[in-house]
């Protein structure tokens, strides 16, 4: 089909940026947007390489933003739970619902109006290899199958993973190949970038972060709302600790977990 605008949301990732290069290698860049889901929680490191970017490749990223909730913490303290694999409201609510409301304003819901290129990979995880596992990188979706935060109204809008059977090596040798400098927190040991630390990260980056000033304090506010559930005894939700196994005031005195500690996978949807 012959897609009018190619969209490619970044994250200030590896995998969407090479997603990125290789639009630019293969389609007229006036066609091409590119797009950062904000959920005010990122890495001033991010935000830093977001910059480079429109700089390196030439464009320019437009922002979404939740026009509810001002960033993670502010989305916490209003739902009075935080997100765990089970409610992932903060990809909904500060990633998913804005970016459909910029499809609608941008006028991109007719049919071949605009095809999206996601930086998803199926080695990720099991979850992923089981959902997309079997798909290539020229395969095409619906967005509405992507989420139930998309409805019918996004059936005509296309999805393509165009790295979707690439490994974690493979991507990083791609960007190195072109010459493509990436975002400077994986050089600090981060396995994955984006929210700083992603609530559903694993037990080595939420590790990281309490060792990185930002990430203190990112994790310092996120005890404070823990404290302040904890207090309220009106509040019966089961969803009121930072994450249900870890001990993050531990984390905090030690900078470091239990090694019984169970290591559950980051977002797969922040981290494109």
């Amino acid at each position: 089909m012959n897609y009018k605008t190619l969209i490619v949301p970044v994250s200030g990732g590896k995998d969407s940026q090479l997603c990125l290069a290789i639009a630019l290698e293969t389609h007229p860049k006036e066609m091409i947007r590119t797009v950062h889901q904000s959920t005010g929680y990122d890495h001033p490191l991010t935000y830093q390489h977001l910059e480079w970017m429109e700089t390196f490749y030439g464009i320019k990223i437009e922002y979404t933003q939740s026009d509810k909730y001002k960033d993670v913490f502010d989305l916490i303290e209003k739902q009075k739970y935080f997100p765990n694999n089970l409610a992932r409201s903060c990809t909904g609510e500060l990633k998913q619902v804005p970016f459909g409301k910029w499809l609608v304003a941008n006028n991109l819901l007719d049919e071949n109006s605009c095809l999206i290129w996601m930086g998803m990979r199926a080695n990720e995880s099991n979850a992923r290899a089981s959902k997309y596992g079997d798909l290539n990188g020229s395969d095409v979706f619906a967005l509405s199958d992507l989420s139930g935060k998309y409805g019918k109204k996004f059936k005509n809008v296309k999805v393509s993973l165009p790295i979707v059977s690439f490994t974690e090596e493979q991507v990083f040798d791609e960007l190195k190949k072109r010459g493509h400098q990436v975002n400077e927190l994986y050089s600090k040991g981060a396995a994955r970038v984006g929210c700083y630390p992603c609530l559903l990260a694993k037990k080595a980056d939420w590790e990281m972060a309490a060792k990185d000033p930002v990430g203190r304090e990112h994790i310092k506010k996120l005890v404070k709302l823990e404290d302040r559930f904890l207090a309220d005894k009106t509040n019966t939700n089961k969803l009121i600790r930072i994450h249900q196994t870890r001990d993050i005031r531990n984390l905090l005195a030690t900078g470091s977990f239990s090694d019984k500690v169970d290591d559950s996978s980051t977002c797969g949807w922040c981290s494109i």
